[in-house]
């Protein structure tokens, strides 16, 4: 770990108001700043800052002007926030009304509130800042129609403006020029390239060689490429990180500006998109937008991930369960798949013990009938004759043989033979009066809702469940339309409001409830739905080389705790990769096994032992450290969608006792040995590096693992080394 990195992993968080000359506000979190204030009746970004030094105001004099004329950035907008009211762009007009520090939302945290009147509809907007020492700020607005009708919300930007500024002062125009070469683009956007099933995590670097690039989703959820991303400052090296806590459809876009000779201007705004009216608003009624995460930073890649890290885990994932964190998960579906017996899954049960998971799961299929397809009959929720007997003994046996146990849920959607749907015609989703295929459903609808809740209610009390596991196996797109006061209103943001609702209420009642969350692999990976289960399933593709593009992206936008990775014959991760690849692309992330061997008396001991060692591993070495480790990409870009070369993780905990690293050699030729230095081990310690693959350690001092470094051979493609240390100091 660099000396930059400690820096910026001390915390401090603050909230400074001024009223005069002008309201002026401005946010502290690590040594990020953040500045807004109120020109022309425009609520605008005065800087953002990644050093700690407040920005006097004799050199922000220039925001006046630009606030009312935009010739002087480029035509860039300087609003902090985009909204549409009744057609109306709301982006100037606003009247001040006050400024606060609430109460903190979490320990540590500073959470500011800016309200402000709109002076163009009978519109208020709290504007909600929270800050918490990880350098990531949090942005919402509540939105409130203080009319006499209904109000349309079209258009919404939660947070827009200028991430990078111009820059001005007597040595800046006296002397000052681009830092870069002309025509070099001055920025580079990092995201997850890739938009359709199976390839989640494709991270790359574009340069933002046009004015302008926008990254989005049109699928109707988050989509399995994550609103999550990066901008580097090639001229300055100083980084932006972000995403966006919703689970529909979003937009994030950034627009570059060169002016004369002077350092280029970034502009971005972010928020979720559909066709308007995305929600209306009763007289009266306040709406809170999807809440947005973001900080510019003074660090390299490594440091904005661990900042990002930091952020979520304090600020925006729920806490593990205490006794209950990283459980070794066993999933039914491998050999059995939907056409289950109770025999087969004890069978399965056995297995699970066998290689030492903790946790059992019955996956789809287990509430229909022999013939029928899992997803025809999905809201039918009750064993069929598969199961005769229901649940109850096979979960009785798991717990017998001391595992928990969990059950599968498509709750969110009705299969088209299900009696549910048949009985409920009203609750599917419909779009240009007609339902949708698919059988999304419109839960919009109070009594669905309701349905959804008691349903789930009762089946987690019914059977006593350690874990819900939620799927949702469709693409809504634009989502639907339903009638309401007088607009025909687009169901996706109420839909969002309800399901969030439904899965918070769960939460509460079932405090001791594992939430497990899966969208038909990575297809809501957003921090709206991750935020509220415990672990995510990031995609339904297991094999290499492209499962190790995926653990080392999605190890970017989440901490690789809550990032659930499956191997074995289920999803046909076994078909690439020797048996050590496979184990170790899961063990970097939550690890669920599925699938080992079809039957009694068709074990093989030598393969059986191998994969409990890697269970072992992953219990003794990796899980006790990694919900707080530092997280080290030393190959982020990974290119192709079956990646070639090497991909390299490393994760150290925070005192540095203990670290592992992963070396992955990827599909088709390349060097036989890679020169790994590793970025976050301590110079000052000695550590025993033990080797997984000929099981032998050696004695290395940090400084030579930092400075020198090694020379690793893997002599084929599709193979692995791992490396486990520990301090000897």
């Amino acid at each position: 770990m660099t000396a930059t990195h400690d820096l910026l992993a001390q915390d401090h968080a603050a909230v400074a108001i001024r009223l005069q000359p002008v309201p002026i506000v401005r946010y502290t979190s690590g040594l990020t700043i953040y500045d807004e204030a109120l020109y022309h009746g425009r609520w605008i970004g005065r800087y953002w800052s990644g050093h700690g030094f407040v920005e006097p105001d004799r050199l922000l004099r220039w925001e006046e002007s630009a606030a009312h004329t935009p010739d002087l950035i480029g035509g860039l907008d300087l609003a902090t926030f985009g909204l549409e009211i009744d057609g109306q762009s709301l982006h100037f007009g606003w009247e001040f009304s006050h400024a606060r520090e609430e109460a903190p939302i979490r320990t540590g945290s500073r959470h500011g509130v800016v309200e402000l009147v709109s002076s163009l509809r009978p519109i208020s907007v709290q504007v909600h800042t929270e800050v918490d020492g990880s350098g990531i700020m949090t942005r919402w607005l509540a939105i409130t129609n203080n009319g006499e009708r209904p109000a349309a919300l079209g258009a919404v930007w939660p947070w827009s403006g200028l991430l990078f500024r111009p820059l001005v002062g007597t040595h800046v125009e006296k002397g000052g020029r681009s830092l870069g070469q002309e025509g070099e683009p001055a920025f580079s956007v990092g995201y997850m390239a890739e938009r359709i099933w199976g390839n989640e995590g494709a991270f790359v670097w574009q340069p933002l060689s046009t004015p302008a690039l926008r990254l989005e989703s049109r699928t109707g959820k988050s989509g399995h490429g994550t609103p999550f991303f990066l901008v580097r400052n090639e001229r300055t090296g100083e980084h932006v990180v972000g995403g966006l806590a919703w689970s529909g459809n979003w937009a994030i876009e950034l627009t570059s500006e060169q002016l004369d000779t002077k350092d280029p201007l970034l502009a971005f705004r972010i928020g979720p998109v559909n066709p308007a009216p995305q929600r209306v608003i009763a007289v009266g009624e306040t709406v809170e937008t999807p809440r947005v995460h973001l900080g510019l930073i003074q660090t390299d890649f490594d440091g904005a991930i661990q900042a990002w890290h930091r952020h979520l885990r304090r600020s925006v994932l729920i806490p593990e369960i205490p006794t209950k964190e990283g459980l070794v998960v066993y999933n039914h579906w491998g050999y059995v798949e939907h056409e289950m017996d109770e025999q087969r899954l004890r069978f399965e049960i056995d297995v699970a013990v066998e290689i030492g998971a903790e946790l059992f799961i019955v996956d789809a299929g287990w509430f229909g009938n022999e013939g029928t397809m899992w997803w025809t009959t999905v809201g039918d929720w009750k064993a069929g004759d598969r199961l005769p007997d229901g649940l109850q003994p096979i979960f009785a046996y798991a717990r017998e043989k001391g595992l928990l146990y969990g059950l599968w849920f498509d709750l969110e959607r009705l299969g088209s033979e299900s009696q549910t749907a048949k009985e409920h015609p009203e609750w599917l989703l419909q779009r240009y009066g007609k339902p949708t295929p698919g059988g999304d459903m419109d839960l919009t609808h109070p009594a669905a809702v309701a349905h959804l809740e008691e349903t789930l209610v009762r089946l987690i009390e019914q059977y006593d469940l350690d874990l819900f596991r939620l799927d949702f196996n469709t693409y809504p797109y634009e989502g639907g339309q339903v009638q309401r006061d007088g607009y025909m209103e687009n169901t996706t943001w109420r839909y969002y409001e309800n399901i969030y609702g439904l899965y918070d209420r769960m939460r509460a009642r079932f405090p001791n409830l594992i939430m497990e969350n899966c969208s038909g692999g990575g297809g809501r990976t957003d921090l709206g739905l991750v935020s509220r289960f415990h672990h995510t399933w990031v995609t339904d593709w297991q094999l290499a080389p492209r499962t190790m593009s995926i653990i080392n992206g999605m190890s970017m936008a989440l901490p690789p705790e809550r990032v659930d990775r499956n191997a074995g014959v289920g999803q046909e991760g076994h078909h690439r990769g020797d048996l050590d690849f496979q184990m170790r692309a899961c063990m970097f992330g939550h690890f669920t096994l599925t699938g080992i061997y079809p039957a009694r008396g068709e074990e093989n001991p030598i393969h059986v032992a191998r994969i409990r060692h890697h269970v072992d591993r992953y219990k003794q070495l990796i899980r006790p450290f990694i919900a707080t480790s530092h997280v080290y990409h030393h190959t982020p870009v990974l290119p192709g969608k079956e990646p070639g070369g090497w991909a390299v993780l490393e994760y150290v905990a925070v005192d540095r006792e203990r670290a592992v690293v992963g070396l992955f050699r990827l599909a088709g030729p390349s060097d036989e040995t890679y020169h790994l230095q590793l970025r976050g081990v301590d110079a000052g310690r000695r550590y025993r590096v033990t080797f997984d693959n000929a099981g032998n350690s050696a004695q290395i001092d940090g400084a030579t693992l930092l400075y020198e470094g090694l020379d690793l051979r893997l002599a084929r493609p599709l193979t692995s080394e791992l490396l486990l240390l520990e301090s000897t100091d």
